[in-house]
This record gives structure tokens, C-alpha cells and sequence, in this order.
């Protein structure tokens, strides 16, 4: 599955850092308020010591990578593309495929009654002190359950559909989802780039950007770029 759109972005955050770098240069000479060369050994120290950290801090990065081992599991297993079948309604299912279809559909059944008895149950240990699903490990959690299940529901119809005869088939099947998630991964690091670069410099304080904006624009920005790969998806069935 390859998208060309990521690439572009890519250069275009590219292109946006190296300007900002620039007009952090000419407001540092020209004295603007809040303005810090970024081309200055300071800013360079400073790129350094958290062009790292900066990255694995990126928002919804940690949720991405987890929910792409359940989806990839979908998308490696067949499940996915079984599913677009059904939804465009192209094709017939094998008897094998509606034997494997029937028993995921029930273990995903038991699934949700479990996620909903954990949520809404008598037992309060995923809730909150309050007994809410408010700021508690379940709702913090919530990104490892879709994935789980998805992955769960990935697995029980591979090896009932008898794609899948091995440990390392899942192995590969939560692999293929980083592999898919690469071109975003890349665009990514460059969008980080930009922003955090955009913020050290000050540039966004001294264009009346308030850090409450600016993290709305940075977070909405890094969801932004998974519209291209959710279109894939949506349009082949994620081959």
C-alpha cells in the first residue's frame, strides 16, 4: 500500500523547518521580541540534546504504534480484506471463510460483553477511585483494547480460515502494521520538526499563537496525516 501524498508532505515540513530556522536568523538580528536563532550554537545544542525525545513524544505516536499491531493483524490475516468483500459485495465466500467469519464474529461478541462487563460491571478494579470511566486505567487503556481485539479477531479467523499455522505468521501479521504506518512515521518526524522548532524559536508566541493553540494545531496536524492512509484503506481494502 503506497501513498505518494506522505512524500510530499515530507518536503513541505522539510521546507517549513528550514524556514523557520531562517527567520529565526533574521529576527535575532533584527531583534524581535521572544526570538531565538535556531542557528546559533545554542540552538544547535539545543536541536541535539531533544531531537529524540521530541520525536517519541509526538502526540498520539505511542497510541498509533499499538493500535497498528491489531490493525495489521486485520490487514495480513485477510480479515480486512474479507470485509470489504462483504461491504462492497463482490464475490462469494468460501465455506471455509463463513466457518472462520461465524467464529470471530462470536469471539468478538464475548470480547465486547467482557470490555463492557469490565466498564459497567460490579468489579471496580479498571475504573476509576470514583468508580468511573473517567481518568481511569480503562479509559487509559482503551487504545491497547481496540487493538487487542482487533488483533484477537485477526487471529481466530486466520487460523480457522487456515491462513495462519504458526506463532511467526503473528509475528509478521503485527509487523506488517508498522510497515504499512512507515510513510507516516517518516512525514512524522519532520512535522515534529517543524513544530517544535516553530515553538523553540519563538515564532509562535511572537505570531499571537498562545501555547493552547499551538499544541490544538500540533496535535491536529500529527492526526491530520492518517487521513491519507485511512483513504487507502476505505478505497482497496488495504491491499
Amino acid at each position: 500500500m503506497k501513498n505518494k501524498r506522505s512524500f510530499r508532505w515530507t518536503t513541505i515540513f522539510f521546507l517549513l523547518t528550514v524556514l523557520v530556522a531562517f527567520l529565526s536568523w533574521v529576527g535575532s538580528i533584527y531583534g524581535w521580541e521572544g526570538v531565538q536563532n535556531l542557528l546559533s550554537p545554542e540552538g544547535f545544542r539545543w536541536k541535539l540534546r531533544h531531537l529524540e525525545d521530541d520525536y517519541l513524544h509526538a502526540p498520539f505516536l505511542g497510541s498509533i504504534l499499538v493500535v497498528s499491531f491489531g490493525v495489521g493483524l486485520c490487514l495480513h490475516s485477510g480479515l480486512w480484506s474479507l470485509c470489504f468483500r462483504l461491504w462492497k459485495r463482490t464475490g462469494h465466500l468460501t465455506r471455509k471463510e463463513r466457518r472462520a467469519l461465524t467464529l470471530t464474529a462470536i469471539v468478538a461478541a464475548l470480547y465486547a460483553l467482557a470490555c463492557a462487563f469490565l466498564a459497567w460491571g460490579p468489579w471496580n478494579g479498571v475504573r476509576s477511585i470514583m468508580g468511573t470511566l473517567t481518568d481511569s486505567p480503562l479509559q487509559d487503556g482503551a487504545f491497547f483494547l481496540l487493538s487487542f481485539g482487533a488483533g484477537l479477531f485477526a487471529v481466530v479467523y486466520a487460523y480457522a480460515a487456515d491462513s495462519y499455522n504458526s506463532d511467526m505468521d503473528i509475528v509478521e501479521g503485527m509487523a506488517y502494521g508498522c510497515v504499512c504506518l512507515a510513510p507516516y512515521l517518516v512525514t512524522l518526524f519532520f512535522v515534529v520538526q517543524f513544530f517544535t522548532a516553530f515553538q523553540y524559536a519563538g515564532l509562535a508566541h511572537c505570531c499571537g499563537l498562545s501555547d493552547a493553540v499551538y499544541e490544538r494545531l500540533y496535535s491536529l496536524c500529527c492526526l491530520s496525516l492518517l487521513w491519507p492512509l485511512l483513504s487507502d484503506l476505505s478505497q482497496n481494502g488495504g491491499k
